[in-house]
């Protein structure tokens, strides 16, 4: 008995392979070339947001300080990509927005100094396609520095310090500092302004800035009798001093704290010091209130919803305020230093708020939970397990 060799199946299965090696090769370059290019995308519409809501912040710094009423200004510190089903995504680019260090003004006729204490404030996002420059405010100058990454400053805000021969001061004061990808609020307080304390005649003011003369000032719109240059950066920490000559009709100075009142100005020699209100507000007492406006936590919990083996992904907040008001900001810290802040609803009534935070790299436990209501207290706890929930009073502290 004679078999013949049976070839009817092959060309099935060869044609079979080579199309799920189109498939593969397909997908690889969907992720290698399609997905950048959709997050870049993402990042830069992000970056286009972002942008917006500094300049607004920048607006409210100035209306706050000229006006002296509070302002509330939010800023979108991260994004999130499309998911995907055949390809992968990176992290979330998060963001995070800080106050620096205290600088001094100093405003001098000679015999008398006053100072007043200013920072600036920086946002830099954590994108993974864009460039991540970060943008900073800065002597009332909004702009955008690359060059840390070899690039150049690009002014998004000129300045407003001078205008129509008169020198206007707006300092920032307060530490502070959030991170994640979602919303935050910032509560910008008015002080009474300082002017009724400077001292009188001829003043010599400086201005503490990171943009030397040539990156900005020297071609600034500030008349030659007013501008005394920009001084060299003395302490090598990238900060110069902007000195400006002007007298004591022609200049009005204002405080702004960010999140609670102001610090009083400083005053040297034979002038009578203060300005601003003297308070320096601060965090929360144990009802969960500094007093700001009054608003506290009536009930607060934090209980972990989403988890795995490799760690806590989200917490839950469920809480009810005493009286409304601007938001109330929840972070989680977990202990890999991994950030996250989500703004919630300042109403009263039964509140939830969801704070997510990414597992992926392992195990990412405890995490600390914050909860800080805007312009009033703040309580925060610790979660340890997969399990955990965290009640108020009982298990919260002021932070």
């Amino acid at each position: 008995m004679r078999f013949n060799r049976d070839r009817r199946g092959q060309s099935v299965v060869v044609g079979t392979v080579i199309l799920f090696g189109f498939l593969i090769l397909a997908i690889s370059l969907y992720q290698v070339q399609i997905v950048p290019q959709e997050n870049a995308q993402v990042e830069f519409e992000h970056f286009q947001e972002v942008r917006n809501d500094m300049v607004d912040l920048r607006a409210g710094i100035l209306q706050a300080g000229s006006t002296d009423r509070r302002q509330y200004q939010t800023v979108q510190l991260g994004t999130t990509y499309p998911p995907r089903l055949f390809a992968i995504n990176p992290p979330a680019p998060s963001g995070t927005i800080r106050t620096s260090d205290p600088y001094p003004i100093t405003i001098s006729n000679g015999t008398t100094t006053e100072t007043v204490p200013t920072r600036f404030i920086q946002y830099r996002p954590g994108y993974h396609e864009i460039e991540d420059s970060s943008t900073w405010y800065d002597a009332s100058v909004l702009y955008l520095d690359a060059r840390g990454e070899g690039g150049e400053v690009a002014v998004l805000e000129d300045q407003n310090l001078v205008s129509d021969g008169k020198v206007q001061i707006v300092a920032v004061q307060n530490e502070f500092r959030r991170s994640g990808t979602g919303q935050v609020t910032l509560e910008l307080y008015p002080a009474e302004n300082v002017t009724e304390t400077i001292p009188d005649g001829n003043l010599t003011v400086t201005v503490p800035t990171r943009l030397s003369g040539s990156a900005y000032w020297d071609d600034a719109a500030i008349p030659s009798d007013i501008y005394g240059g920009v001084t060299s950066d003395a302490n090598d920490d990238d900060v110069y001093n902007l000195t400006l000559e002007t007298t004591a009709n022609d200049l009005t100075v204002d405080t702004v704290g960010v999140q609670e009142a102001p610090e009083e100005a400083t005053q040297e020699g034979d002038g009578v010091g203060g300005g601003g209100d003297g308070g320096s507000g601060g965090g929360g007492t144990g009802d969960g209130s500094d007093g700001s406006d009054g608003a506290s936590f009536e009930s607060l919990s934090a209980e972990v919803t989403q988890s795995s083996s490799s760690g806590i992904g989200e917490v839950t907040f469920d809480y009810q305020l005493s009286e409304a008001t601007s938001g109330v900001s929840f972070t989680v810290t977990d202990a890999r230093g991994v950030t996250n802040t989500e703004t919630g609803s300042g109403n009263t009534g039964e509140q939830t708020q969801e704070v997510s935070i990414d597992k992926s790299s392992g195990n990412n436990r405890p995490v600390t939970v914050t909860a800080n209501i805007n312009g009033g207290g703040c309580q925060t706890a610790t979660l340890e397990e997969t399990d955990s929930t965290a009640i108020y009073p009982g298990d919260w502290n002021p932070c």
